[in-house]
């Protein structure tokens, strides 16, 4: 009887440490639950993002945004656990004055990097090398147009610097020639300077021009040396000259008047209407105050009707863009004048002081290191520069 009643005490006496352990036990596990839920709404940070429909960069399809610059973020936020709701906007300056406003934490898609916009967001690390080009239409233009595309193109720069050129050699070679054969050829060569050389230069001449020269030409070793290199010399001088004349001539008459943003002024040129492209235009001119006449739409396809109509001269804009377009609805009616200029780079905007812009960084750089940016290139693109 003793043995049963000291058993009961012990019951008794560890029946409230039990209790105390199974409530400890659900007080661990109710805030291990909470830690859950809240970390897991940490990692699901939902991200504000402001847009704009320009191809190939962000547009629509299919009901769901798509494009290099918004499949390049979707990375960014896959890595770093985000979540993103979209806005769309009109254009680049409306993607700017968002993320300055705070109504967007980040602004991805086609945007510039620019020491104004500088002033008033920030910007993550370039992803894009871009630059402006200018695109002119086709068509032939009349009579008179093609007349004086041909006087401009015989007095261009490129054919009276390589015509110098050629004369100064053919002086030379003149020269390298009548001092070799006015000793052994007196009859060919005058020993009179001004009368050797005179024969010497036509002879120098005749042999670019027609290959030889009928009844003249050196008979000492110095001077058939001399010939025998110029021969060579001028047959591929001349089949270099015809091809480049060809490709000149056949450049300029595509492209007009118009070979460089130095022809813009005096012109009605489309762009697109808020962006930096429009910006520069409107300060282009020439120093007797001739400025561009600038047109703005809303998209490239609008600019692209517009040159095909003749109601512009040429469209300028970000050149990945032109070319993806010209490609997809014209590539026939369009050809691009002149290089690159005002080259600039693309990044995903954000506000000043943004703290994720660390994050977004390292996260470039990881995506970089890892092929994945230049696989979005060659998608988009079709390279990975």
């Amino acid at each position: 009887m003793g043995y049963s009643g000291y058993s009961f005490y012990r019951i008794d006496s560890s029946f409230p440490k039990s209790l105390n352990c199974l409530f400890s036990m659900h007080k661990l596990i109710v805030h291990s639950i909470l830690f859950l839920v809240l970390l897991a709404g940490a990692h699901a940070r939902k991200v504000e993002v402001v847009t704009r429909d320009i191809e190939p960069f962000s547009f629509e399809k299919d009901g769901r945004r798509t494009g290099f610059a918004i499949e390049l973020w979707d990375n960014v936020a896959s890595e770093l656990e985000f979540e993103t709701s979209f806005t769309t906007v009109g254009n680049a300056k409306q993607m700017v004055d968002s993320v300055e406003a705070k109504t967007a934490e980040v602004a991805v898609g086609a945007l510039s990097i620019t020491s104004e916009r500088e002033k008033v967001i920030d910007f993550s690390q370039p992803f894009y090398e871009s630059g402006l080009q200018i695109l002119v239409s086709k068509q032939a233009g009349g009579i008179m147009d093609n007349i004086w595309s041909v006087v401009r193109n015989l007095f261009s720069w490129q054919l009276v610097g390589g015509c110098v050129a050629v004369i100064v050699i053919m002086f030379i070679i003149s020269h390298l020639v009548w001092l070799y054969e006015h000793p052994v050829n007196e009859e060919m060569w005058p020993r009179n300077y001004l009368a050797g050389i005179g024969e010497s230069f036509w002879w120098t001449v005749s042999i670019f021009l027609v290959g030889g020269a009928d009844n003249k030409g050196p008979v000492g070793i110095g001077g058939r040396i001399v010939a025998t290199f110029w021969m060579l010399a001028s047959v591929i001088a001349v089949s270099v000259l015809t091809a480049s004349l060809s490709a000149l001539f056949t450049i300029n008459s595509l492209t007009g008047d118009i070979k460089g943003p130095g022809d813009l002024p005096g012109k009605q040129v489309a762009t697109i209407g808020g962006s930096t492209t429009e910006t520069l235009l409107e300060k282009l001119g020439t120093p007797n105050g001739q400025s561009v006449m600038v047109k703005v739409f809303a998209d490239i396809p609008s600019c692209l009707d517009a040159l095909k109509s003749g109601k512009v001269k040429a469209v300028v804009f970000d050149a990945p863009i032109l070319k993806y377009y010209v490609n997809k609805l014209g590539e026939g009616d369009f050809v691009f004048a002149g290089d690159l200029f005002q080259i600039s780079n693309y990044g995903f905007g954000l506000q000043q002081d943004s703290l994720l812009c660390e994050q977004i960084n390292l996260t470039l750089l990881k995506l970089n290191e890892n092929g994945v940016t230049d696989e979005l290139k060659k998608k988009w693109f079709g390279d990975a520069r």
